[in-house]
This record gives C-alpha cells, sequence and structure tokens, in this order.
C-alpha cells in the first residue's frame, strides 16, 4: 500500500511574490497618478487670485496694530513672547520673526512692503518669487505674536507655500500678459505640468487634513456634543458681529445649527474624494462656514477656508466658467 504523496514544503510556504510585486506596481503607478500625473494650471492661478486677495486684506486690517502689537518695542516684547512660549532668552525658537528686530519705523516699512509683494503675488507677477515673500511675511506676523494670531493665518500659511511650489502665475497673471506681448501672440501655448498637480494635491490633502482637525477639536468638551456650541458662540458679546440672542428660545435650530457644522467637518475629509459628492460638499461648506461669519465675525477666517475648496475644483469646469 502507497502513502499518499504531500506537496513540497516550498511550494506550500512560498510567499505569493508575484501578488506582492503586481501589489507594489500597482500602488506605485495609483501614488504616481495622484501626486505628478501632468494636470492643466488652470486652477492654481484661480487660488492665487482668491487666497492673495484674502492675504491682501489680511494683511491690510493688521495695519493699525503695527506699533502696538508687532514691533519690537510692542506691548509684548520678543523676549516675553519667548518667555511665555516656553523659550528661554537664550533658547533655540524656531520661531523666527524679523519683526523681533524691528522698530515703529522700520516695522511701518516692512509692512508696506509686505502688502506690496502680497498684491505682485495676486497679480501673477514673479509669481514664485513674490509667494515666497508673501509666505516670508505671513510667517513673521504669526511668530511674532503667535498667542494672539487669528485663525486664519495658520490656513493662509500653507495655501500660498503650495500655490508657491505650482505654477500659480501661468495663466490669468501679469507675468503671462507681459509674456504674449514679448512674443506677440495673444495665446501662447499651454502645457499640463506635474507641478500644478503636486500644487494641488499637497492643498487638497492639507486641508482635509485641516477640516479634520477643526471638527475633532469641536468634539474635546460638551458643547458641540449636546448641540449647544452655537449658542456659546452667540453669547460672547464680545466677538459677535449680530445679535441673535433671539434664537435662545429656537432650541432646535441652535442644535441643528451647531450639529451641521460637526457633523460637516467630520464628513468633509473623507466624502470630498468622491466626485459626485465633491460639488454638494463644497456648496454645503460655502453655507456653512459663512453662517459662522454672523456668530464669530472671522470673515476672513471663513472665506479662506471657502477658498481653499476651490483646489478641489477641476480645470475644466474653471474654464467653463471663464468662456461664459
Amino acid at each position: 500500500m502507497s502513502m499518499p504523496t504531500s506537496s513540497s514544503p516550498s511550494a506550500s510556504s512560498s510567499p505569493p511574490v508575484g501578488y506582492v510585486a503586481e501589489l507594489i506596481d500597482t500602488t506605485g503607478q495609483a501614488w504616481n497618478r495622484f501626486w505628478f500625473t501632468p494636470s492643466d494650471p488652470l486652477p492654481c492661478a484661480v487660488l492665487r487670485i482668491a487666497v492673495g486677495a484674502i492675504v491682501v486684506v489680511h494683511l491690510a486690517l493688521l495695519s493699525g496694530q503695527l506699533d502696538a502689537w508687532y514691533a519690537a518695542s510692542g506691548i509684548l516684547l520678543p523676549d516675553t513672547v519667548r518667555v511665555l512660549l516656553g523659550v528661554g532668552p537664550e533658547g533655540l525658537d524656531p520661531r523666527w520673526s524679523y519683526f523681533s528686530y524691528l522698530g515703529l519705523l522700520e516695522t511701518r516699512a516692512a509692512h508696506a512692503v509686505a502688502l506690496l509683494v502680497a498684491v505682485a503675488f495676486t497679480a501673477g507677477l514673479f509669481t514664485r518669487v513674490t509667494g515666497v515673500l508673501t509666505l516670508l511675511a505671513l510667517l513673521s506676523y504669526f511668530h511674532r505674536i503667535p498667542l494672539l494670531a487669528a485663525h486664519a493665518e495658520p490656513l493662509l500659511i500653507f495655501l500660498v507655500a503650495y500655490l508657491s511650489i505650482g505654477p500659480a502665475g501661468e495663466q490669468l497673471s501679469v507675468s503671462r500678459w507681459l509674456r504674449n506681448r514679448q512674443q506677440a501672440e495673444t495665446n501662447l501655448p499651454l502645457q499640463a505640468t506635474p507641478w500644478a498637480t503636486l500644487s494641488l494635491r499637497l492643498i487638497q490633502v492639507h486641508f482635509a487634513a485641516f477640516v479634520a482637525m477643526m471638527g475633532a477639536v469641536k468634539l474635546n468638551g460638551d458643547a458641540w456634543w449636546l448641540g449647544e456650541g452655537i449658542w456659546y458662540l452667540i453669547a460672547r458679546t464680545h466677538s459677535r458681529p449680530l445679535d441673535l440672542s433671539s434664537l435662545r428660545n429656537a432650541e432646535l435650530v441652535v442644535n441643528f445649527w451647531t450639529h451641521a457644522v460637526v457633523y460637516f467637518e467630520l464628513a468633509f475629509p473623507i466624502l470630498i474624494w468622491n466626485r459626485w459628492a465633491r460639488p454638494i460638499l463644497i456648496l454645503l461648506g460655502a453655507a456653512i462656514w459663512c453662517s459662522l461669519i454672523l456668530v464669530t465675525g472671522m470673515w476672513v477666517f471663513a472665506l479662506a477656508l471657502v477658498a481653499a475648496m476651490g483646489a478641489y475644483i477641476p480645470a475644466e469646469t474653471y474654464r467653463g466658467w471663464l468662456r461664459r
């Protein structure tokens, strides 16, 4: 009687080499398509105009605070800020700001230059250079008094940083108009570029994480869980631009408004990658974040959030709007 033969150990225990290799290859191709497929730079140009305009307005609003807060001799001295942030006078602090070394006149001059540079970036003049300079200015304002910085500054900083990487000045810009004049052509050929894709993907991924953190922060406490978060904002008489205390007895309205904000900010980072859900999310985001202006007064921050969603709108949609 013959014994049954068993499969060889090498055949039964060998790893699925072909599957692993195909998985790695497919994943690598998908990764490269997501980040580096050449694309139309028009969305970068539209974002440059929107974000740049918001930066210009934001810097203009800071004009009245230069002497009190940003000059080295202001209310909070640079050494005092370092101590409040837990960094001793001799410690290494990565939050560098040129305002820490400027007097009153120099601070005003630096502010005027920052405004001019931001205007040049918005207009698309030497965009990569003016973009980097605008980024440096925003970081200097933010690092000078991070304890009192507005919500908009961290958002504007990474938007300007990523737009400086991409070809944001290739269209709808002064630079392109000058090139067209020099070459005596009305329409120079436009080329898709991986830099446009990289710039937009960085904004998309970072902004999705930013919104996720906004939603997660609201879960740290009872107010937003219980549907009372909006009421707490309404009750802050020092910051609200509009008195909505009449909603005191409209509990269902306040609860719905509160939970709509939280649910949207938690769902946005997941659903925004679905092309069918994306238009709905963009419209909802514009409505929800603009509604918060009524109870917070942070209209610059709300407009920056709405502008950032423009990174998810395809170039074909922008071209259709421009043609109309």
